[in-house]
């Protein structure tokens, strides 16, 4: 375990014990300790049904019972409803080590601690204690600022104990465990959690039990989500292993070619979903190469033009497997044609400038630059400074001019290739 994600701990259980200490928190209303002790219960139990996130860590709809403890009793009520769920029995089995789940336990606490001053401050009352003296529309705004606070607490202090614990950058962290996509759920459970609340302070008990079906419901589209991202990622690179089977020359090229090519994708700031298909499509842009025959693709010698124009098929050959996968068919424009040029001198159609898809150019970029920098069976190598080179002298020919001029400005500190081609090719090879 790495010494900075221990020194990590010790700051944020020095933190939650400030924030503790220091901050005067109002009375809480403990005769309704039964309600507090059946969301200490249902929070348990979310957290033993919780599932895991793809590099490290795990969501469940905990946070609704917790948010409703926040609203309801406040936020010495909550956090002792948090803490409950933060040791669970599939932890004690994997016999996780005492460093992450202490780390688990002062991030939560102190999470929902520094929600619940946000909620006070900014005059909410805990509905146990409003006793009619806080309309609905004046506790919209703490509510969504408390679960705001959390939401971004949880993320960046969770994040960066990735981070710390797995030796990744942040921005890695955030790609990988796809964090934007969990908001939308997130903004859900809040609701559920401050109607919960409501209802609790209507009809007691019954105001968490009608909410557990919802609940139920919530948790089952969270794994659905999980379950088909994970089969859509198996999917492809069972797809990328037939590829690279074939030509021992090319392996972890569409790995390295999906890593630049999202590098250069997220600098022009397209959108997370554009930059996911962008990286599905960079993964999957040689598929068509299970149609060429593996003499052909490790051939030393110059190629025949019979051998060379089967190669050229192979955006053909690409575009028509893919078109029989329906949850690729975003990508088919894109691998189709990744091989096409501004000046119109590509294939298979010869498209132009901007008849060529945007993020195809981008590809094109991304593939030109690896196949430099990558051994081949026909020649070695170039060096970063032949590679730069390249680039810019087909630049605006074989390739966008504006994406060449990007890409080079995101990789204007790495000297040394092979530092840069493994950093790619480990950001996208980790499971999705």
């Amino acid at each position: 375990m790495p010494s900075r994600y221990k020194i990590k701990v010790i700051v944020l259980a020095v933190a939650s014990a400030a924030v503790l200490a220091s901050y005067h928190w109002p009375s809480t209303d403990l005769s309704q300790w039964h309600l507090i002790a059946l969301l200490v219960v249902l929070t348990f139990v979310a957290e033993n049904l919780a599932f895991d996130l793809p590099v490290l860590g795990s969501v469940s709809l905990a946070f609704a019972f917790d948010y409703a403890a926040l609203v309801y009793a406040g936020p010495i009520a909550a956090a002792i409803v948090v803490v409950a769920g933060t040791v669970t029995l599939r932890e004690l089995k994997q016999k996780k080590p005492v460093w992450v789940v202490a780390f688990n336990f002062f991030q939560l606490l102190l999470s929902i601690l520094l929600a619940g001053i946000v909620y006070l401050e900014l005059g909410g009352i805990p509905l146990s204690l409003a006793k009619g003296l806080q309309s609905a529309s004046s506790s919209v705004l703490p509510m969504m600022a408390s679960a705001a606070t959390f939401f971004a607490l949880n993320v960046l202090i969770v994040s960066l104990g990735i981070a710390l614990y797995r030796s990744l950058s942040l921005k890695d962290v955030w790609h990988l465990q796809h964090t934007a996509n969990y908001l939308v759920s997130f903004v859900g459970l809040a609701l559920l959690g401050a109607l919960m609340a409501q209802l609790i302070a209507a009809a007691g008990w019954m105001g968490i039990v009608l909410l557990l079906l919802p609940l139920v419901v919530a948790r089952q589209t969270f794994q659905v989500y999980q379950d088909l991202a994970r089969a859509y990622s198996e999917t492809i690179r069972s797809l990328v292993a037939a590829i690279e089977a074939k030509d021992p020359y090319t392996r972890g090229h569409s790995e390295r070619v999906a890593g630049y090519s999202c590098l250069i994708g997220e600098a022009v700031s397209l959108a997370a979903s554009e930059v996911k298909t962008l990286e599905f499509a960079a993964l999957l842009h040689d598929l068509g190469k299970i149609g060429v025959r593996t003499e052909t693709l490790v051939k030393q010698e110059h190629l025949t033009h019979e051998e060379f124009t089967q190669i050229r098929r192979h955006p053909e050959v690409g575009k028509a497997v893919l078109e029989e996968v329906e949850f690729l068919e975003g990508i088919v424009s894109i691998v189709f044609a990744h091989h096409e040029r501004p000046d119109g001198t590509g294939y298979p159609l010869g498209l132009v400038s901007d008849e060529i898809p945007f993020e195809a150019r981008i590809l094109a970029v991304a593939d030109c630059f690896d196949a430099m920098t990558s051994n081949r069976a026909y020649r070695r190598p170039m060096t970063m400074g032949q590679a730069r080179a390249e680039l810019i002298r087909v630049s605006g020919t074989q390739l966008d001019a504006n994406l060449v001029e990007v890409f080079l400005s995101q990789i204007v500190d790495e000297v040394d290739i092979e530092t840069l081609a493994e950093r790619m090719g480990a950001a996208i090879a980790q499971p999705n």
